[in-house]
């Protein structure tokens, strides 16, 4: 089983929890299955559920996306083992939110990099989100 891990940012910030708790259940049950599906998948990431982005620039980051009432999205890479790093978590409603996410998941690699702390286990609980 793959491990996730999510992001904080060093003022303590933390997307993914902050874009978990702004969702209703019903969407968050949806996402919760989403990354179990992903932690225990054996095989290739692959579309619908899962993009790989081909320009070079991004060519490290991922979307994972779910259709929740609304487009749910989050940016992650791969470690060196296969482990799921959670990175920018958006609601797509414009094609350059997309850009946007991806832009800050460049950002929050390079603190990452300088700064590998900055990097929690994600462990799901009985309540959903592993806080």
């Amino acid at each position: 089983m793959k491990k996730i891990y999510i992001y904080t940012s060093s003022d303590r910030i933390t997307p993914f929890i902050d874009f978990w708790d702004s969702l209703n259940d019903k969407q968050q049950k949806k996402l919760e299955y989403a990354l179990k599906s992903m932690a225990l998948s054996t095989g290739k990431l692959s579309e619908p559920q899962v993009k790989h982005f081909s320009i070079e620039r991004y060519r490290r980051l991922y979307e994972l996306r779910e259709k929740a009432q609304v487009l749910l999205r989050i940016i992650f890479t791969l470690d060196k083992h296969d482990n799921i790093i959670l990175l920018s978590p958006f609601i797509k409603r414009h094609k350059r939110n997309t850009s946007q996410a991806l832009e800050n998941s460049l950002k929050m690699l390079e603190d990452i990099q300088k700064n590998p702390a900055a990097l929690r286990e994600y462990v799901f609980s009985a309540r959903g989100c592993g806080k």
